[in-house]
């Protein structure tokens, strides 16, 4: 087995059982996530995604395409059954998520979509850490730990070290951090 292949598999580990702890305590009631948080994250990690394969990020850039999947579908249960009163900020954020995307795919320049999904990303991820300062206690700091985590061999696993590989990874393991740690030290 190649070093990049274990960084790959390494990666995915602590992202699903971070997700499969964030499901569960979503389907118990306890944890109850932004809607629009969720939408805006697996826009962008989709973003990020497309912009690593791009680059040629190779098997480092799994942990991006199952952060898009899972945060899509936590989305998707979180309308039903989360915080779903979006704002203008929200609104905002999920434009920039799609400009991002329509600048990667359609005008093609990945450096500047990449910019704009990062900086709704680090938005993103203050929304999110503004919830989790007035309700720690709806979210799962384990489970922000563990995708923060999950980047870390990613990055090792990457075919190519780029801006278009590494800048997602790094900006949204630092964000996933940032949560965990207003959690913990609110909850």
């Amino acid at each position: 087995m190649s070093a990049k292949l274990l960084f790959g598999i390494l990666s995915i580990i602590p992202a699903v059982i971070a997700y499969y702890l964030y499901f569960r305590d979503m389907f118990k009631g306890k944890t109850r996530p932004h809607a629009f948080s969720w939408l805006v994250w697996g826009t962008l990690a989709g973003n990020g995604f497309f912009a690593q394969i791009s680059a040629h990020a190779g098997i480092g850039a799994w942990a991006t395409g199952l952060t898009s999947v899972a945060s899509l579908t936590i989305a998707v249960f979180a309308f039903r059954i989360g915080a779903t009163q979006p704002t203008r900020f929200d609104w905002t954020l999920l434009f920039m998520a799609l400009a991002g995307l329509l600048l990667l795919f359609v005008v093609k320049n990945k450096e500047a979509a990449l910019c704009i999904t990062l900086f709704a990303l680090v938005a993103g991820f203050v929304m999110n850490i503004r919830k989790a300062y007035r309700k720690p206690q709806e979210e799962n700091a384990v489970a922000f730990w563990l995708n923060t985590l999950k980047f870390v061999p990613a990055i090792f696993a990457l075919a190519s070290f780029t801006f278009l590989t590494m800048a997602y990874p790094l900006v949204a393991a630092m964000g996933n951090a940032a949560v965990a740690l207003v959690v913990n030290l609110r909850g």
